[in-house]
C-alpha cells in the first residue's frame, strides 16, 4: 500500500526544535535591524592613542633627537551612534604635538597636544580635549664616547696562589644625549667575590658609569654596547727565586760573580705547576762583555722569563753593577796571515787589505802574560755578501783560543776584496 506523506505546517509547529530554531534566527534580525535603525548617539574614550612628535628637518639635520617622552600616549572622548563607536581603534585619531616643528635647540620642552580624526569622512565627532593635554620632552644632540673598564672586584687568593683577572671586554661605548654623556668620567665593575680562589673560575657582573666627583649615574637615556662583563679568574701557582746575572762572550773558567751586585736578588713568579716545580732561578738579559770596560760599570736589565713565567714584583727591571776594575787588558797586534774567511762562494776568491788589527784583551795580570798573537783566532764571515764584490768591510769574530780565562773586548771589521774568479 502506498503512503502518501503531505508537507505540514502545523506539524512543524509542533516540533520544539524548530520553534526554538526559528525563534533564535529572528531575535537576531531584529536585532541588527534595531541596530542598523538606531540613531541614538553616545560617547566612548578612546585609549593608547600614539602621540606624533616631529622635529623640523634642519633640528633632525643638526643631530636634535627626542631622547624622553616621544613614547607617550594619549586619550581622547568621541560621540557617534554605537555601532560606529564600537568599530573605532587608536588608529583612527591623530593626537600631535604642532609646536614639536619649532624646536631648535637642546632642552626640556611642554608640548601642547590637539587631536583629530585620521579620515575627516569618518561618522564621529571628537568631544574632548586630549587626555593629557600638554607632555614633557628632552631634546638633546646625540653624543658617543668610549671608557676603559676598570676593574675594582674584591677578593682574596689562597696562600701560595696568585689570580690574574681579564675582561671579556676591556672598553664600554655609550651613546645618549650630549649632556649626560659629558658627565661621564669613568666606567668600572665591582663586587666582592666570596672564599679564598684556589682554581680557574669566571662570574659576571654590571658595569657602572660614575661622574668626576664618584657619583653613580644611571640615567635610561644613556644605551650601553654591554651591560654586563664576564670577569675571568685565571689562577697559578707562585714562588720565589734567585736571580742571576747571564753574559755573554763570557769565557767559562772566568768567575766575576764575587766582582758582581744585582738588586733585587730575587722575584716573585707565577707559573703552570709543571713549569714552576723544576725553576729554580731566573736569569737577565745576557750582558756582553766584550763590551764592558775593566772599571765599576752599571747597569739596567731586562728579565729574561721562559715562556708561560709572570713577574708578579713592582720591579721590570733589574740594577746590576760589576766592577771589573781589578782586571788588566793587553793590546795585541794580530796579522792578517791569523785571518781566516769562512762562507763565501767557491766562485769568487778574495785577499785581505787589512794587514793588521789590535785586539784589547782583558783578564787577570797573570793570565795576560800568557796571551800572545798566535793565540788570537779571527774569523770571518763572508756568507751574506751575496754576490757583492770589491772592498768590502765585514765584521770579525774575535776569540782567544788556549785561553779560557781572558775576553775580548770591543768590536772589530776587518777590510776583505772580493772578486770573481
Amino acid at each position: 500500500m502506498k503512503n502518501n506523506r503531505r508537507f505540514s505546517l502545523s506539524r512543524l509547529f509542533r516540533n520544539n526544535k524548530f520553534v526554538l530554531i526559528i525563534s533564535v534566527f529572528m531575535a537576531i534580525i531584529i536585532w541588527v535591524v534595531m541596530s542598523l535603525s538606531n540613531t541614538n548617539e553616545s560617547d566612548r574614550t578612546i585609549n593608547d592613542i600614539p602621540i606624533q612628535i616631529n622635529l623640523s628637518d634642519e633640528a633632525e639635520s643638526n643631530g636634535l633627537k627626542i631622547f624622553s617622552g616621544a613614547d607617550q600616549t594619549a586619550s581622547v572622548t568621541v560621540r557617534g551612534n554605537r555601532v560606529t563607536l564600537g568599530t573605532l581603534t587608536s588608529d583612527d585619531i591623530v593626537v600631535s604635538a604642532q609646536t614639536a616643528g619649532t624646536i631648535s635647540t637642546s632642552g626640556t620642552y611642554a608640548l601642547s597636544l590637539t587631536a583629530k580624526k585620521a579620515m575627516s569622512t569618518d561618522n564621529f565627532d571628537i568631544t574632548s580635549s586630549v587626555s593629557p593635554s600638554v607632555i614633557t620632552v628632552f631634546v638633546d644632540h646625540t653624543k658617543k664616547a668610549s671608557f676603559d673598564i676598570e676593574n675594582k672586584l674584591k677578593y682574596t687568593v689562597a696562600d701560595g696562589y696568585h689570580a690574574d683577572v681579564t675582561l671579556s671586554t676591556e672598553k664600554i661605548k655609550v651613546k645618549g644625549p650630549q649632556s649626560e654623556v659629558s658627565k661621564i668620567a669613568s666606567a668600572s665593575i665591582e663586587g666582592t667575590i666570596g672564599g679564598e680562589i684556589r682554581e680557574d673560575k669566571s662570574s659576571e657582573f654590571d658595569i657602572n658609569l660614575y661622574d668626576s666627583s664618584g657619583n653613580e649615574i644611571s640615567n635610561g637615556m644613556i644605551d650601553l654596547s654591554e651591560t654586563t662583563v664576564t670577569a675571568n679568574f685565571s689562577v697559578l701557582p707562585e714562588k720565589e727565586v734567585p736571580i742571576k746575572l747571564a753574559y755573554k762572550n763570557k769565557p767559562s773558567n772566568l768567575n766575576i760573580d764575587s766582582f758582581s751586585s744585582i738588586s733585587p736578588s730575587r722575584i716573585l713568579i707565577s707559573a703552570p705547576s709543571s713549569i714552576l716545580k723544576d725553576l729554580t732561578s731566573v736569569s737577565t738579559e745576557e750582558i756582553d762583555l766584550s763590551k764592558v770596560s775593566n772599571k765599576k760599570t752599571k747597569l739596567d736589565l731586562e728579565l729574561d722569563l721562559p715562556d708561560k713565567v709572570s713577574n708578579l714584583s713592582d720591579n721590570t727591571t733589574i740594577s746590576a753593577t760589576l766592577d771589573l776594575s781589578s782586571y788588566k787588558s793587553k793590546r795585541i797586534s794580530v796579522s792578517n796571515g791569523n785571518f781566516k774567511l769562512t762562507g763565501l762562494d767557491k766562485s769568487y776568491s778574495y785577499y785581505f787589505s787589512t794587514d793588521e788589527i789590535y785586539v784589547t784583551v782583558k783578564g787577570t795580570k797573570h793570565r795576560l802574560k800568557g796571551v800572545n798573537a798566535s793565540d788570537i783566532s779571527c774569523v770571518i764571515d763572508a756568507s751574506d755578501i751575496d754576490g757583492t764584490t770589491g772592498s768590502i768591510s765585514l765584521p770579525a769574530k774575535i776569540t782567544i783560543k788556549n785561553d779560557n780565562s781572558c775576553w775580548v773586548y770591543g768590536d772589530y771589521k776587518i777590510n776583505v776584496y772580493v772578486y770573481k774568479k
